[in-house]
């Protein structure tokens, strides 16, 4: 069984006054399934856009995957990279999260991503860089 890990981008459809609800049911639907099949990862999100690494065995990420494809939430849905990897980064976590706010302003601002820089628009090794910063900020 070979260990995949998947990189997306996407822009939000969410909605500003709903978004906290929508982030809520996406994070409670993506850590029970994953936990079901073994998938782990973690997901960043903008107001405009959505970021997300998963990793596990490939029949399982395509379905994963799969989902996302036709998630309304979710709009110009990119593919960034699947790869064969040898080790999950983010092992401890059946869906970590971490959005713009406040607490990580800075961590985001360090990549690039700001009010006027969205999150969809970074390039694959950024995203990566990034999510692993947020990981260990989250500890």
């Amino acid at each position: 069984m070979s260990l995949v890990r998947l990189v997306y981008a996407s822009r939000s459809r969410l909605v500003e006054v709903d978004r906290r609800v929508e982030l809520a049911r996406i994070l409670e639907t993506a850590r029970r399934l994953n936990a079901e099949r073994h998938v782990t990862g973690f997901l960043m999100a903008t107001p405009g856009g959505f970021a997300q690494i998963l990793e596990g065995e490939a029949g399982a990420i395509a379905e994963t995957y799969g989902r996302i494809m036709v998630d309304p939430r979710h709009d110009e849905l990119r593919l960034l990279a699947q790869d064969v990897v040898e080790q999950r980064q983010f092992a401890g976590w059946a869906m970590a999260f971490a959005e713009r706010d406040e607490t990580t302003e800075f961590i985001f601002g360090l990549y690039g991503v700001s009010p006027d820089t969205e999150i969809f628009e970074q390039p694959l090794d950024v995203l990566l860089d990034l999510a692993g910063e947020l990981a260990n900020a989250k500890g």
